[in-house]
């Protein structure tokens, strides 16, 4: 048991800097205080940016998903081939749930072609893209000005009206140790959303993505057709796709 503030403060930091992530009750459990004693160190700790606040826990400082004029300079040759590939998997005609993001935004770019497309997203980017090309459905919500998006329970609440043919979405994370990963709540449950509105969906992880912990852990739906990325995980993440049953396809 650690009953001095300053030594759980050390404990809290040091489990971070080798996890990178931990829940409020684990914490509690393993020092031997209360939620409300861990809370209050957690609040400390956040207070003098230590570490960040998220839903049920926390993560080191500076693990959080950057805002997308960070993610649109980033691999975007690796991007663009995961988009052309999952392109290939859209027939003309058919109904699309797309996650707001980098890829699935390089995505779009690669549907313009298509024909009889209908699309709900909750990306401005995206909308604006496929806009003239597609019906477009953008979903309400709060919105939010990093990343160019809307979110919250209204665009989860708007995306459970409806039911669609494909979704692709965007993984926050693809690790070992903790699967398929994401940063914040509101957004795994509009992904969780679009995932169970859609006959089949498909992740998208390029490899900037793999071996990189996010605070929220996917439940593997079991509409999940397979994960596309840029090039191939290393075999500790190959192993844990293989034991989830998610199959693999290389852009």
């Amino acid at each position: 048991m650690t009953n001095l503030p300053i030594q759980r403060h050390r404990a809290i930091l040091d489990l971070l800097e080798r996890a990178e992530t931990a829940r409020t009750s684990d914490l509690a459990a393993q020092l031997g205080v209360t939620r409300e004693t861990i809370r209050t160190d957690l609040a400390h700790l956040a207070g003098r940016g230590l570490l960040r606040l998220v839903y049920g826990g926390v993560v080191r400082f500076g693990l959080h998903e950057p805002d997308l004029q960070a993610r649109l300079a980033t691999n975007i040759e690796g991007k663009t081939r995961i988009a052309r590939r999952a392109a290939e998997l859209v027939p003309d005609g058919v109904r699309l749930a797309l996650d707001c993001g980098s890829t699935t935004l390089a995505l779009a770019r690669a549907l313009r072609a298509r024909v009889g497309l209908k699309i709900w997203t909750n990306d401005i980017a995206i909308a604006q893209e496929l806009g003239d090309r597609a019906e477009m459905t953008l979903l309400g919500g709060v919105f939010s000005v990093p990343h160019n998006t809307t979110t919250g329970p209204d665009a989860a609440e708007m995306m459970a009206g409806y039911n669609v043919d494909l979704a692709f979405i965007s993984l926050g994370g693809l690790c070992a140790a903790q699967g398929l990963t994401d940063f914040d709540r509101d957004g795994l449950s509009l992904r969780n959303t679009m995932r169970a509105m859609a006959t089949d969906c498909y992740f998208l992880a390029d490899h900037g993505k793999f071996g990189r912990p996010a605070p929220l852990r996917w439940k593997l739906p079991a509409t999940a057709k397979a994960v596309i990325c840029d090039r191939a995980p290393g075999p500790k993440e190959q192993a844990m796709l293989n034991e989830i049953g998610l199959p693999l396809i290389l852009a």
